[in-house]
């Protein structure tokens, strides 16, 4: 790995992390720094003293969440890891002496380092670097429930968040048919435009009950479909959520889709138990037509 250059020095790889959720992060920071030597900040949402001198100890930034007036106090006093979805609409402004930010959550890992050099890129211009939620799963495109031949209710995510939100019917119709774009994986520079647009529709979503953790992504949604802000969208091995494929000659996890390239970012958002602890695995498929069983965390994956 080569040291810092001119193109590496106004980037950073964020995230965010509480005490529960340390073990995630040090994997995350292992596997990024197996391909890239791109500064990397982790905002500081609940750890101990011994976490933060580990993170200390390995040249890492420990960031302190800014938190808007309008944010719900109550929600945050239960669960102080909400501020991690909260601040993600902040980074411009905590983080002013980088040009380029990626942001990465807590429970993804870095498997290939193209994908992070095409995340930086794609945001160069001053566009939305981010993943639509188009075939990245075997399942419906959309949540429907049907009322009868003919009718059904629109049952999607950034439906029912709008909804929540209380937001025009209008808006509702014109986002409710769209993509999710997974917050979990974005990069932005700081001079693009979109970032005052998405904290315009957090100070109105934000402070509507239940709407802390979900309000990163539906702004995104907003700030996108309703405004027009622009965008450059990256395939699902940006931002990989399954479903999960290992190539066995190569030992790594591939897209389901041919001819089967490696994962980019894997992102375990629906891996609970995984999540939690090295020995939970999942039986799934292979390649060649076989079966595996492992942990698809990154400590997993290595020790497999």
């Amino acid at each position: 790995m080569t040291p810092p250059d001119a193109t590496t020095a106004r980037r950073i790889i964020v995230t965010g992390c509480d005490h529960a959720y340390f073990e995630l992060v040090m994997e995350l920071i292992a596997s990024i720094r197996d391909h890239s030597p791109t500064p990397i900040g982790v905002i500081d949402c609940g750890m101990d003293a011994s976490q933060l001198a580990q993170l200390a100890a390995q040249g890492i930034r420990v960031i302190t969440p800014f938190i808007p007036d309008y944010a719900p106090a109550r929600a945050l006093k239960r669960r102080p890891s909400l501020a991690i979805n909260i601040c993600k609409l902040w980074l411009d402004q905590m983080l002013p002496d980088f040009d380029l930010i990626l942001w990465i959550d807590a429970d993804a890992w870095v498997q290939d380092g193209r994908a992070i050099e095409q995340m930086f890129a794609a945001a160069t211009g001053g566009t939305l670097a981010i993943v639509p939620e188009i075939g990245a799963k075997i399942a419906n495109l959309l949540g429907v429930r049907w009322i009868c031949p003919g009718w059904m209710q629109i049952r999607s995510f950034l439906y029912k968040n709008a909804t929540r939100a209380r937001l025009p019917f209008s808006i509702r119709r014109q986002i409710g048919a769209k993509p999710l774009l997974n917050a979990g994986v974005f990069c932005l520079h700081r001079d693009a435009p979109i970032w005052p647009v998405l904290r315009r529709w957090q100070a109105r979503i934000l402070p509507r009950r239940g709407m802390a953790f979900t309000q990163d992504q539906l702004c995104i949604a907003l700030a996108v479909y309703i405004d027009g802000l622009p965008v450059t969208f990256l395939d699902n091995s940006h931002n990989y959520i399954g479903p999960w494929l290992l190539d066995e000659a190569t030992g790594k996890l591939a897209n389901l889709f041919f001819p089967h390239a490696p994962v980019g970012i894997v992102h375990m958002a629906s891996q609970k138990a995984m999540r939690a602890a090295l020995h939970h695995t999942i039986t799934i498929p292979t390649v060649s037509g076989g079966e595996a069983t492992l942990n698809i965390r990154y400590g997993g994956m290595r020790r497999s």
